[in-house]
């Protein structure tokens, strides 16, 4: 891991590519290498003994590798982030930083619908069965954006709803273009 450079998720749970995808069952792997890097960077189980030093190991957060375990302990995501790895290590770019502390992106197509209440929701980690949940007005006043931040009705998480605007079929027809729905991207 570079300093100007995000750490990859491996880098994060103290892992290779090359040796994750040569164990007989990596997903048992990965789930190791997790439980180790949370017992390592978590702030009540370190030692309070240790001096800092230089060549000291870098602090990631929980939230960064629970992130980094979701990607890598997916076969499907893992692939992906593999090739991204791949195409990002060839050039001269770095990695586009795809974690916030406490904020995740989804789409809208992502969230379940309530048509009695008239809302989208999405069940929070902290427990909250509906912990993020919005409206159509909410939507329609981030439409410019084309993403609406939610925030969690219990806890400080935050869920960043991406969606694009679409002109029903309908109302072009008429000479009233400025009506738009809003519908998952």
């Amino acid at each position: 891991m570079s300093a100007t450079n995000p750490p990859t998720y491996y880098e994060i749970l103290n892992l290779s590519s090359l040796t994750t995808s040569q164990q007989p069952n990596p997903s048992q792997f990965i789930k190791r290498a997790y439980r180790r890097a949370l017992l390592s960077h978590h702030p009540d189980k370190k030692s309070t003994n240790a001096t800092p030093s230089a060549t000291a190991s870098p602090t990631f957060t929980i939230d960064q590798i629970s992130a980094a375990y979701a990607i890598l302990s997916n076969t499907t995501s893992r692939a992906s982030y593999d090739k991204l790895l791949l195409t990002t290590s060839s050039s001269t770019t770095p990695l586009p930083s795809q974690f916030q502390t406490g904020i995740e992106t989804i789409d809208l197509d992502d969230l379940e619908y309530d048509t009695s209440k008239e809302e989208w929701y999405r069940p929070c980690r902290c427990g909250n069965a509906r912990g993020y949940r919005f409206g159509e007005a909410d939507l329609e006043d981030s439409a410019d954006l084309g993403e609406l931040m939610v925030g969690c009705v219990d806890c400080s998480l935050w869920l960043r709803v991406q969606f694009a605007v679409m002109a029903d079929e309908e109302e072009l027809v008429g000479e009233d273009v400025n009506q738009v729905r809003v519908g998952g991207s």
